[in-house]
């Protein structure tokens, strides 16, 4: 953990901009990872009914991941914002897709002519 941390923090690190990317990319998948966590928590905690709200959840777990981004390389910051924001986008239409509730159209009653 502290030698892959020193690797990416390393003179390395600036000779080749791939390794900022990575790092970046590294930070937005940490970003999936904490959020899940948090929502599992919260879903123990406060039942399974409660959904992640963007304030307090997606807001906490975006800047902590961006903090991780930005111990690495300036570049890894807006690497790791574009790629989470992917992730949140593709996170939030798996999840209408698995657990949206199917709206059912009203009934239309045809008045009858007398």
């Amino acid at each position: 953990s502290h030698l892959f941390y020193y690797f990416l923090s390393s003179g390395i690190n600036a000779e080749y901009g791939g390794m900022t990317i990575l790092g970046g990319g590294l930070s937005s998948v940490f970003f999936m990872f904490l959020l899940t966590a948090i929502g599992n928590l919260e879903g123990i905690i406060l039942g399974k009914g409660f959904e992640l709200q963007l304030i307090p959840e997606v807001a906490f777990s975006l800047v902590v991941s961006l903090v991780v981004a930005g111990s690495i390389h300036r570049v890894s910051i807006t690497v790791c914002l574009l790629l989470s924001l992917g992730i949140l986008f593709f996170m939030n239409s798996i999840s209408q897709r698995t657990y949206a509730v199917p709206e059912v159209a009203p009934k239309v009653e045809k008045k009858k002519r007398r």
